[in-house]
């Protein structure tokens, strides 16, 4: 996933809203939402890398909590070419397992980290010297490769976007778009071409391969439950459709 667009408001009926878009090779194998895992992650809804079994965005829909992985900087591979996949850290920071640290640590590549629940929004950084850790203060947040709110084309056009969308309330049941007016469109490509900085929906080659926008979420998380909508097909409300997560509510 490469950005996440989150409204923080702990006194709102609904106090966390967000919305991600992935980002990842086209050709790259995986699974819509769903259960996929067993223990305690076996309460978890999200999308599946069939490659690594992991996944780029969580939710817990009982407690309820969401978690979402970015990619970081890149980093230099170990010298046994060893790396563990950043997959597992949305499901381990929903379910308390400890993030790595130490050596473990080391042998993995950058990521940004960002678990949410109706109180409070924590996002860890790892760039390949620290594990920086902050809790982001109410109000329009965007995380991106580069890391929360930083300046780049995409943030600029995206944060006073934001501020644009009035209040919503995705109570499950509805249609997406009009659970979540405002949010679809923010969602979708626009009047901009994928290759630009600015897009969300991005479409490029890399080395040879296509890449781009391979889904987009919109999550709600309420003092009574959450509502999950998701496209395989970011840029068209019409591909929208909401996740039965089962313990949903509002108020």
């Amino acid at each position: 996933m490469c950005t996440v667009l989150l409204r923080f408001d702990p006194g709102a009926a609904w106090p966390v809203l967000l919305g991600a878009v992935r980002d990842e090779f086209v050709d790259r194998d995986w699974d819509p939402p769903g259960r996929y895992w067993t223990g305690a992650a076996g309460r978890l809804y999200g999308g599946r890398d069939r490659v690594a079994e992991g996944t780029w965005l969580a939710l817990d829909p009982a407690a309820p909590a969401v978690a979402a992985l970015l990619n970081g900087p890149p980093l230099p591979v170990p010298a046994d070419g060893r790396r563990p996949t950043r997959g597992t850290l949305a499901l381990a920071a929903l379910t308390g397992e400890p993030l790595p640290d130490g050596a473990e640590l080391a042998r993995y590549n950058g990521f940004h980290l960002l678990r949410a629940t109706t109180q409070r929004v924590d996002v860890w950084t790892w760039d390949g010297a620290d594990l920086a850790h902050r809790s982001l203060e109410p109000g329009d947040h965007v995380i991106v490769n580069a890391g929360v709110d930083a300046d780049t084309p995409l943030v600029d056009r995206l944060l006073p976007a934001m501020e644009k969308i009035p209040p919503v309330d995705p109570v499950p049941g509805g249609p997406t778009a009009q659970a979540w007016e405002g949010w679809v469109d923010l969602l979708g490509p626009g009047d901009l071409d994928g290759g630009d900085p600015r897009a969300l929906v991005v479409r490029r080659s890399v080395a040879g391969r296509g890449y781009g926008s391979t889904s987009a979420s919109l999550v709600g998380l309420s003092r009574g439950g959450a509502r999950y909508d998701f496209t395989p097909r970011p840029g068209g409300d019409e591909f929208w459709y909401e996740v039965p997560v089962g313990a949903a509510g509002h108020g």
